[in-house]
């Protein structure tokens, strides 16, 4: 508790502090020498930046994470698409676009290579679209900052049935694809409804990390990829894209000092902060959400990982050589790979295709290796009980099993159960991990949040708050569990 009150006070003096700030001008590319870039990793402008030499160019995985580095002071000049950051944002958050690229860059939606059908037939929805008005006025909506005056999003539900048209977004930003109360919305989120009503299929749109979506669309875990996605000659010779619905410049956002000067009290930050996580939007029930769905995750992967450890403990203590000789593969094997690569196996390459939830792959992955660690503490636990226990039961008149639950499991129970306690909890944080295969647990939902008020302090300190509160009542569930010793 201690820790936590530390670590949220010193987040508070450090929001407090004044920023220094800059004015950084901007004429021509060249202008970016002796500066750190940042943009974002996997993006277009990635290939750009890192072939300079005289800038220090710096890759974060989201749009909220690149402006709060701005903000930050971590980098000095954010490269990115021009109407990630609008104008409401860029005023309440202090930046301005010192400059626009010269090129602008097409922008489709991303298909599998052997899924042409789904391109023509999207095609020939975006040219219907274009004939009669219905892209001009998205256009002038969405791009134009007319949709930050609006109070709501409206869109035409869908009726349809059976199979979802699947669509991985990379960019959970206003105005391309955000989330409100529950629902998508964005000029690309549009467009892709056209295309789901034109196919009377319902639409399903998941949230991906920029690697991950291609990953999603290749393994067939996605029908198509969105997120102003440019078309590159590499991507077009392992996907297919629709033609281009728009072109968008590079902006390079830098800190407005003029805007930055203006100060604001620690309690009016902490107000406004948490009405804008909580409050608007409604978006207290994505933490709720993201919290029933790490509780899930985590309490079947518990139980199924005991269950596991079990067998792999009987493994390890088989009389045949080769069944322990198996067991002691599968444990080096987990003991060497990181939780999030054999997330990813398990995800687009095991169950590919085979119509598994993300949430069962993520019970699996976690189950398996909560059984390698938990055959340990068994193997451990009940090694440290002395044989003569069991011999002097069965010297009284107890059969072998009547010995082992009734002399050897209650005394290992106590010995092994702190560690089965340090094995649950590192199994609960090792969920943070989810999103990578779309799964919105408290983690994500963070993300999500920062993604449309671009505040990383506020709803990161949910997301600890609500960690720790959980690893605390896992402790104390633990606690009640464990057996009293008899006082004489």
């Amino acid at each position: 508790m201690k820790r936590l009150v530390y670590f949220i006070v010193s987040t508070l003096l450090l929001v407090s502090c004044g920023k220094k700030t800059q004015t950084i001008e901007l004429n021509s590319p060249d202008d970016l020498a002796g500066h750190s870039v940042a943009t974002i990793a996997g993006c277009a402008y990635e290939k750009d930046l890192s072939s300079r030499t005289d800038i220090n160019c710096q890759l974060y995985n989201s749009s909220s994470d690149l402006l709060q580095a701005l903000l930050s002071g971590q980098t000095e000049i954010a490269m990115y698409d021009e109407v990630v950051y609008n104008a409401i944002i860029r005023k309440e958050n202090g930046i301005k676009i010192a400059m626009l690229g010269d090129q602008s860059y097409p922008t489709a939606f991303l298909f599998r290579k052997d899924d042409s059908e789904l391109v023509r037939t999207f095609n020939a929805v975006q040219r219907r679209m274009i004939e009669d008005g219905t892209m001009q006025k998205l256009i002038d909506f969405w791009l134009t900052d007319k949709f930050a005056e609006a109070e709501s999003y409206t869109h035409i539900p869908s009726e349809a049935s059976g199979k979802p048209l699947r669509v991985a977004t990379v960019l959970p930003t206003a105005p391309i694809s955000f989330l409100v109360d529950g629902e998508w919305y964005g000029i690309e989120i549009d467009l892709l409804r056209e295309l789901a009503k034109e196919l009377h299929r319902p639409l399903e749109v998941k949230l991906y990390d920029n690697a991950s979506g291609f990953m999603a669309v290749q393994s067939g875990q996605a029908d198509v990829m969105c997120g102003v996605v440019f078309v590159t000659p590499e991507r077009q010779e392992k996907f297919l894209f629709s033609e281009p619905y728009h072109s968008y410049h590079t902006a390079y956002f830098v800190l407005d000092h003029d805007v930055q000067a203006q100060s604001h009290g620690i309690i009016a930050w902490i107000k406004k902060g948490i009405h804008k996580t909580l409050i608007v939007e409604n978006r207290w029930r994505l933490i709720v959400d993201g919290l029933l769905k790490t509780l899930k995750i985590s309490i079947l992967a518990i139980l199924l990982g005991s269950i596991l450890g079990v067998g792999l403990y009987s493994m390890m203590k088989s009389r045949r050589k080769w069944v322990r000789s198996c067991a002691a593969v599968y444990r080096s094997f987990i003991a060497g790979i990181p939780e999030l690569v054999l997330l990813l196996i398990m995800f687009y390459v095991v169950f590919s295709n085979t119509g598994v939830s993300p949430d069962i792959v993520a019970i699996i992955t976690f189950a398996l290796f909560f059984a390698s660690g938990v055959s340990n503490i068994y193997k451990a636990s009940l090694d440290a009980i002395p044989c003569g226990q069991t011999e002097a039961g069965l010297a009284l008149g107890f059969t072998k099993s009547q010995s082992f639950f009734n002399i050897v499991l209650p005394q290992a129970f106590r010995i092994g159960l702190p560690l089965y306690k340090g094995q649950c909890i590192s199994l609960l944080k090792g969920t943070s991990i989810v999103g990578y295969i779309a799964i919105q647990d408290i983690t994500r939902a963070g993300d999500i949040i920062r993604s449309r008020t671009f505040d990383a302090i506020v709803p990161l300190l949910f997301v600890t708050i609500l960690y720790f509160l959980l690893v605390w009542l896992i402790g104390a569930l633990i606690k009640l569990a464990s057996p009293k010793k008899n006082v004489l």
